[in-house]
């Protein structure tokens, strides 16, 4: 049962006011008692007493709900910084798979056999192996070119040099067909002076696959 209010001494000596259902705040120093005789019931108010209940430390309270609170927002930040993040990289992706897209678009994907009608010279056509050199009107391109390695930008034609010609500008056209191969690219060099090794030849990079010792068609004119 419940104990009457009043004082009860404390584990440390001092008295606490027991209002009936719960301890309160107020402690006070014990008034002096003569000391309980052999077989005397305890006095009323000793902890545990008549079922009263023994006096507790306070519990310690969990996390505030302030601090849970921060928590939580924390959280919840991180989450959105992952999330856009991960859409960020989407995006980004995307925004490369179409400039790639579009880069390749600009290249013709099909390049005229003949050559334009306001050419001063006719057009002439020779057939080579990729490497070989090959006459272009009075110039000569030199052995030893290549096609590069394919990439987002098509397959580049490396190392072509072009000699003689009295420096003038060169323009042709190849066409791979080897292998089941159609590809076909424009080639140019310009007419600045030339050295002893020769003008370097600029050419349209060529998309799809062309087989290294495939067939090279060339028509050039000038």
């Amino acid at each position: 049962m419940s104990a009457p209010p009043g004082w009860h001494p404390q584990p440390d000596g001092r008295e606490r006011w027991w209002d009936g259902q719960q301890w309160t705040e107020h402690l006070r120093d014990p008034a002096a008692t003569p000391p309980a005789a052999a077989g005397v019931e305890a006095p009323y108010g000793t902890p545990g007493a008549y079922g009263q209940p023994a006096w507790q430390p306070p519990q310690r309270r969990g996390m505030r709900g302030g601090a849970q609170g921060c928590l939580i927002a924390v959280g919840v930040l991180l989450l959105l910084l992952v999330v856009g993040a991960v859409v960020a990289v989407v995006l980004f992706a995307r925004n490369v798979s179409t400039a790639v897209d579009d880069a390749r678009s600009a290249f013709p994907t099909s390049l005229p056999t003949q050559l334009p009608s306001e050419l001063p010279t006719g057009a002439t056509t020779v057939t080579v192996r990729i490497g070989e050199g090959f006459p272009v009107g009075d110039a000569q391109v030199e052995d030893g070119w290549s096609l590069g390695e394919a990439g987002s930008f098509g397959r580049p034609v490396e190392g072509m040099r072009v000699t003689g010609g009295d420096g003038q500008p060169v323009f042709f056209t190849m066409r791979f067909t080897g292998g089941g191969a159609d590809a076909e690219t424009v080639c140019t060099a310009t007419g600045d002076t030339t050295s002893d090794a020769g003008r370097s030849v600029t050419c349209v990079p060529i998309f799809g696959d062309v087989p290294d010792d495939s067939p090279v068609q060339v028509t050039s004119a000038l």
